[in-house]
């Protein structure tokens, strides 16, 4: 008496649903982690950014005794009016730092809008405006931060 087993052999629908929702589960934890880290890691640019146009102005009231006046404005790197008097002082050689995720366009103290914005009303002093996505910064919470001399 030969009788001949066929088995077969695979993978049923259930085992790769298993499969296919674990591994589901899996990327949207790694998917949310990156996200996160992207945001911490654009504050962290622009807090450097920041503090950089902060020596730029630095140097520029060095040279002229005085900081730019201008009416706030965004800072959209070349044509606006601090990013002229710093590239006409030759404080900065072509353009000025701009926001990483808005890049120079938005509206100065706009809720959800990523730019810098500069502004001052006399030669003595200035406010610098900057959007954070996230609490990454020491001592600083989401949303408009500003920065003075």
């Amino acid at each position: 008496m030969n009788k001949k087993f066929s088995i077969k052999r695979g993978f049923t629908i259930v085992e790769l649903l298993v499969v296919l929702a674990i591994a589901g589960f899996i990327l949207s934890i790694i998917f949310v982690s990156i996200t996160g880290a992207r945001a911490r890691g654009r504050d962290a640019r622009r807090a450097e950014d920041i503090k950089q146009i902060q020596n730029m102005l630095d140097i520029y009231h060095v040279n002229r005794r005085q900081y730019p006046v201008c009416a706030l404005a965004v800072i959209n790197g070349t044509s606006d009016c601090l990013s002229q008097a710093l590239i006409n002082e030759g404080v900065v050689s072509s353009s000025l730092a701009v926001d990483p995720l808005g890049g120079g366009s938005g509206v100065c103290l706009a809720a959800g809008s990523y730019v810098y914005c500069y502004e001052s009303d006399s030669p003595e002093a200035y406010t610098l405006h900057y959007y954070l996505e996230t609490d990454s910064i020491l001592g600083k919470s989401p949303g408009w931060q500003e920065a003075s001399p």
